[in-house]
């Protein structure tokens, strides 16, 4: 595909690029609610079935919510980001933990 800018309507592609911007947006809001209510619960992962009951019974409207205004493949994205993010977070604290046993015992 070719792109002519002298034949292209650029208030169409400001259109479009105004709302891609506010389903990405409005994507982002529906994540953060149902993420802030998964840590409510205590729950890190949301892919695993062993959650899901738990889910249904407290975050369902977020997830419909989010399920709602989100790609399919931005939802699995951000689900395994979370879990990634979290585990990462946990080696992070296990290596300063190490790190200042190793400095109290020089």
């Amino acid at each position: 595909m070719v792109w002519i800018p002298f034949f292209s309507n650029s208030s169409d592609s400001n259109k479009d690029f105004e709302n891609n911007r506010k389903q990405r947006e409005l994507c982002w809001e529906s994540r953060d609610d149902f993420f802030n209510c998964l840590d409510k619960i205590n729950v890190i992962n949301s892919l695993d079935p062993k959650n899901e009951k738990l889910i249904n019974q407290n975050c369902k409207d977020e997830s419909k919510k989010f399920n709602k205004n989100c790609a399919t493949s931005w939802i699995n994205y951000f689900k395994q980001k979370r879990l990634i993010d979290f585990r990462n977070s946990q080696i992070d604290r296990e290596l300063e933990l190490k790190r200042q046993q190793e400095q109290i015992q020089d």
